[in-house]
This record gives C-alpha cells, structure tokens and sequence, in this order.
C-alpha cells in the first residue's frame, strides 16, 4: 500500500470517527486484569452458548494483551481472533460495522485488503472505550458471525463499572 493510500483510509476513518464522536486520540490502555475480565466474560457466555471460541484482547494499538483458545475451537479461530481485536482496535470500531463500510460503493471498498491482509471486515471485533476514547478491543471467532458478536458483547457487559463505557458504546450495531 502507498504511503498515500495509507493517509487517505486514515483521513476517512478519522472523519467517520468524528461524525460519530469518537476521538482517534489514543487513552490509556487496557490492563491485564482488564483483559482478563473480558476475556472470562467472553468464556461463560461461548459455555453458555454451547461455542468454543478463541478469545484476543488487544491494546489500543491492537497488540495483543491476552489470548485464549478453547479445547474445540476452529483451527482458523486462533488467526481470526486476533485479527478482529486488531482491526477493532486500529480501525476504532465494530468490525461488523467496519465491514459495512467496506461493501462495494462504500467509502472504505477494498480496506480489507490493506494492511498486508491483516483487516477482518466482519462481526467479532469490538473496540473497548474508556469515556469516548479506545483503550483496546476483544476478538471473538469460532461460531457464526452472529454467534460471536453476542460473545463480545457479553464480554463487554459489566465493563462499564470498570471503565466508565455503557454497554451500549461497546457494543456492535
């Protein structure tokens, strides 16, 4: 990707992102305890469901904080995972809404292909905000798209308490 390239997909993030109120401003990031909070979170609810995941909690950056992978879970979950909480994470978003934006005629067509194939442009991904800035994301895969868009949200529930976020501003539209 050209260094061009690169600035125009950071201008349209970081105007899609002020349409919405975030700020692309980095916070401080999550801690280990955070992300093993969500991380325990995402477990009961995949048990519940009967769907053994691989859960990846990043930082702001999108390095990974933690990874878990369940007895079970899809052999592709283990670079999946990871790859939704990094695209959550440096794209300040949803990756299901990411993936929206992503669709053809879309101001972001083709994104998934940038960044050496890294970005996942669907639902899994989900930032963690503190207040209305980014301080990580978590990553769930190894049930159907839907599947793991309840997981992280649920791993996000409670978060609130512990991060001043409403379940609301964690969760994916």
């Amino acid at each position: 990707m050209s260094p061009n390239e690169t600035q125009l997909i950071e201008r349209l993030v970081t105007a899609a992102l002020e349409r919405r109120g975030v700020s692309p401003a980095p916070a401080a990031d999550l801690t280990l305890a955070e992300a093993e909070a969500i991380a325990a979170r995402a477990r009961a609810a995949s048990v519940a469901m009967g769907v053994p995941v691989v859960i990846s909690v990043a930082d702001a950056s999108g390095a990974q904080i933690l990874f878990h992978r369940m007895e079970g879970s899809l052999p592709a979950s283990a670079a999946l995972a990871p790859g939704k909480a990094w695209t959550a994470a440096a794209f300040r978003m949803g990756t299901d809404e990411l993936g929206r934006m992503a669709q053809p005629g879309g101001m972001l067509f083709g994104v998934e292909s940038t960044h050496d194939g890294r970005v996942v442009t669907f639902g899994g991904g989900m930032p963690v905000r503190r207040g209305d800035r980014v301080v990580g994301a978590v990553g769930i895969s190894g049930g159907t798209v839907d599947e793991d868009m309840a997981i992280a949200r649920q791993s996000l529930t409670g978060i609130s308490d512990e991060l001043g976020q409403s379940p609301e501003e964690g969760a994916e539209r």
